[in-house]
């Protein structure tokens, strides 16, 4: 009986936040924590294996197709999403068919259906993190003071996280990871109606104004160094 009520609660939920909430699982809400697509498929099948099992064999047998067409494919407004839950900034891959969360992606997960309330607390401290993170960067400290600034494209790659021979879709998937991470921290801020977050003994962590400025700083270098960008193959469209 109890297992016919988590298949029922589980099958309102989407395809898309069902690998969301695997995701969640395997990473045991650490975002530094890696996975393969298999072990998604296996966490996600075994939660609900009507939608992730072989057809005709879904009690006995996980289908993996299902998972990379979710991981890959997916649909937002009725348009396909280039590099799926990883062009959403949701997933990182690390390296073929292994991925991360990103803290974006955690606190997707964890405010979604289907997700265990302990863990949003756990979620919103990842953002948190990686939201100081970008906000206390020197090239981003810098350009506060200095609009100018950076002046080198090698300056703006040091702040997004790249390095000369990264990927152009690794490349692609830090920036949208800094603008999916600000722009959810903006989210959070207006579903709790505050302008900052506090930590402990009242620490205020991050506000309103630095996440719009930081945002501000992302889109200015990307257009400043829309050329190099390009050169890069790095498309952001």
């Amino acid at each position: 009986m109890a297992n016919r009520e988590k298949r029922e609660r589980t099958g309102r939920v989407g395809l898309r936040q069902q690998v969301l909430l695997a995701a969640l699982a395997c990473s045991a809400g650490d975002p530094n924590a890696i996975f393969t697509a298999e072990e998604l498929l296996l966490v996600a099948w075994k939660r609900d294996p009507a939608a992730w099992g072989l057809r005709g064999h879904e009690l006995e047998h996980p289908d993996s197709e299902k998972i990379y067409k979710e991981i890959d494919r997916v649909s937002v407004a009725g348009r396909n999403v280039r590099g799926g839950l990883v062009g959403l900034g949701l997933l990182e891959q690390i390296r073929q068919r292994t991925y991360r969360m990103t803290p974006a992606g955690m606190a997707v997960a964890s405010e979604g259906a289907g997700a265990d309330p302990s863990v949003r607390g756990t979620a919103e401290r990842a953002l948190a993190d990686a939201v100081t993170t970008i906000i206390s960067h020197p090239v981003f400290r810098s350009w506060l003071q200095d609009s100018t600034t950076p002046k080198h494209f090698r300056d703006a790659g040091y702040f997004w996280g790249i390095a000369p021979g990264t990927p152009p879709s690794v490349i692609r998937t830090r920036i949208v990871d800094v603008e999916r991470t600000l722009t959810k921290a903006l989210a959070v801020l207006n579903s709790k109606h505050v302008n900052e977050i506090t930590g402990k003994a009242g620490k205020v962590l991050f506000e309103r104004t630095e996440l719009e400025r930081a945002l501000q700083f992302n889109n200015s270098i990307k257009d400043r160094f829309t050329k190099d960008l390009s050169i890069l193959q790095v498309d952001l469209s």
